[in-house]
């Protein structure tokens, strides 16, 4: 059996590289994303919920890498676009994925894989690492979710900024702290 020590994601360190392991890793997240998107918590002035979705993506990303990362975020766009109530709210179909959360649905894909190559740049054994990951993640998150919101709205930057950026920025940091404190934990429990 060959041990994949050197690989800068959790997975691999406890888990032999297989297609198998793959699909179930993939899987796994598509799955965490489903039901943090469950976890809602309404605010009456903006269109956008507050989730545990940042959360997911963004520690998958760093726990799974780059390309699984990235397919799982497209196969839980893919389940909405069949139909499936997988995005917050129990919303699905196509005019949900583009409604007023499209820039963040869309940037779960593209944060996920940057969050996921920072992964292996940047060692997700150190708070350092984990916390430049999670904010250049959620930066992403923010800018593309906040554009379309000023598009799709038409009332303009800054009211995206007010109700699509603002808003979630304590929420955020707490999500932040958590993984700050759970990568690093992980990866000493697996090297014990």
């Amino acid at each position: 059996m060959t041990t994949l020590s050197a690989s800068p994601f959790i997975v691999d360190s406890i888990w032999q590289r297989t297609r198998t392991s793959a699909l179930v890793q993939i899987t796994s997240l598509t799955a965490l994303t489903v039901l943090s998107a469950q976890i809602v918590i309404p605010l009456p002035f903006t269109p956008i919920p507050l989730t545990m979705q940042t959360f997911a993506i963004l520690f998958g990303a760093a726990v799974i890498g780059p390309v699984r990362s990235l397919i799982a975020q497209f196969a839980y766009l893919l389940l909405a676009a069949v139909g499936l109530p997988v995005l917050a709210g129990n919303k699905a179909g196509i005019e949900a994925i583009f409604g007023a959360t499209a820039g963040y649905l869309f940037a779960f894909l593209v944060a996920s894989y940057v969050v996921g190559l920072l992964a292996k740049k940047i060692t997700t054994k150190r708070i350092q690492g984990v916390l430049v990951g999670y904010l250049v993640g959620s930066l992403i998150i923010y800018a593309m979710g906040a554009t379309w919101l000023a598009f799709y709205t038409g009332k303009g930057f800054y009211y995206a900024l007010l109700n699509g950026v603002v808003p979630f920025l304590i929420g955020d940091a707490i999500k932040a702290a958590l993984a700050v404190s759970l990568l690093p934990v992980s990866w000493r429990l697996i090297n014990k």
